[in-house]
């Protein structure tokens, strides 16, 4: 039941594609699940590449205890070894699920023991978007954010949420919203999202709020919207915190 982040800070001459660390990762898993690489639904990890010169890192979230389980003990021993990624060696200098803003371990249980909230303030760190149509569809509507959750909870988690859960993301509407977007080249030229984003509960049960808290601090491991695998979506769940005006926020992940 563990949810896993893993921070992989890096000797690089350059940043590195993701697409390398999606390579190389695939590659990982080749042996153990040949099958992940054509499967249609979302991946139970995503990927991506951070920093800026001198200061690059990498970050790998794992959604299964049975995947965490089979290439942790590979993970943690890249400390100090030298990857591969595309054209490039990079040298890994060390590997983190605890001191570092997106390093984080945790449990699908712990998740349900956090207060309930009303109020579901996140930071689209990387430009996050929605396939539709064949096309980008930057737009974070409520029922396209929670839905993208929702989905990746229930193909994880050890308990999925109950269905009808899907028909309150009619009642969560956009309290602040401080965003711009970011051209991404994909597929098909297209933008995405980043910057942050308060979404508010109108009418609930405690039950419905409980399941809607839960997701929302999924997101930390399981980012939002498509490509999360390529580094896009890659979210943090915020905290507002007591009596603070205009949308200050703190992390809360």
């Amino acid at each position: 039941m563990i949810l896993a982040s893993l921070v992989l800070p890096i000797e690089a001459p350059s940043r590195p594609d993701a697409s390398h660390l999606l390579g190389w990762f695939y590659h990982l898993l080749r042996d153990s699940h040949p099958e992940l690489h054509d499967r249609q639904m979302p991946p139970p990890f995503t990927l991506s590449v951070a920093g800026r010169e001198g200061g690059y890192w990498l970050r790998i979230t794992l959604l299964q205890e049975l995947l965490y389980a089979e290439l942790s003990p590979e993970l943690y021993s890249l400390a100090g070894k030298q990857l591969r990624l595309g054209p490039m060696d990079v040298r890994v200098r060390a590997v983190l699920h605890e001191g570092h803003p997106w390093a984080g371990l945790t449990t699908y249980p712990r998740l349900f023991r956090d207060p309930i909230e009303k109020d579901y303030p996140f930071r689209f760190a990387s430009p996050m978007f929605f396939r539709r149509k064949k096309t980008h569809y930057p737009l974070p509507e409520p029922k396209l954010v929670f839905g993208s959750l929702y989905e990746r909870f229930s193909a994880y988690a050890p308990v999925a949420p109950p269905e009808e859960l899907q028909e309150r993301f009619e009642y969560i509407t956009l309290r602040q919203v401080s965003l711009h977007t970011r051209s991404i080249e994909h597929e098909s030229r297209g933008v995405g999202v980043v910057g942050k984003a308060v979404y508010h509960l109108l009418e609930a049960s405690d039950e419905e709020a409980r399941w809607l808290t839960v997701l929302w601090r999924f997101s930390f491991y399981a980012g939002i919207g498509a490509k999360t695998s390529l580094g896009f979506g890659q979210t943090r769940p915020l905290k507002v915190l007591s009596g603070v005006k205009n949308g200050d926020t703190d992390e809360a992940s």
